[in-house]
């Protein structure tokens, strides 16, 4: 119950955020869709390794992917998807936790540096899957692919 709560709340968070960036409402399901599998993603592979780092890494990768199949079958830009689907895993939580330990001088709970850090990491594992994903061929997408025979048959 748990996990379809959370998947819930990610499609309707990210929707949210579509509609704050301002992306044509006929993407609001598909970049809901995209944002809560790449939740459910990151919950899984988190819960498998137990390493958020990697879990973040799996998910952006994975979240980009999706969103490039999605802009490829829609002919629309895949910032559209990536950014509202990569919402989810924004560090955010980290970040305020790292602005308040750092201004309040909190010796007694976990020092700033150490959320920074984390916070860090988090920020690099995300841009290192949108890298390699950006890195993968069109080829390796099959509504390209499909796109590209159905050219083909009409010239």
């Amino acid at each position: 119950m748990n996990l379809l709560l959370q998947f819930i709340a990610a499609f309707f968070g990210t929707i949210s955020f579509a509609v704050i960036f301002e992306v044509p409402k006929k993407y609001y399901i598909y970049s809901g869709a995209i944002g809560a599998a790449g939740w459910m993603i990151y919950l899984f592979v988190l819960n498998t390794f137990n390493t958020p780092i990697i879990a973040i890494f799996v998910s952006s990768l994975i979240l980009l992917y999706l969103s490039r199949e999605i802009s490829y079958k829609l002919k629309a830009p895949v910032t559209i998807f990536l950014l509202c689907g990569i919402f989810c895993l924004a560090p955010g939580l980290g970040l305020y936790k790292f602005t308040y330990a750092f201004f309040t001088n909190n010796e007694g709970g976990v020092s700033a540096s150490s959320l920074a850090v984390t916070v860090l990491k988090s920020a690099i594992a995300i841009s290192f899957g949108i890298a390699i994903g950006y890195e993968l061929p069109p080829q390796f997408f099959y509504f390209y692919r499909k796109m590209n025979k159905k050219n083909k048959r009409l010239s």
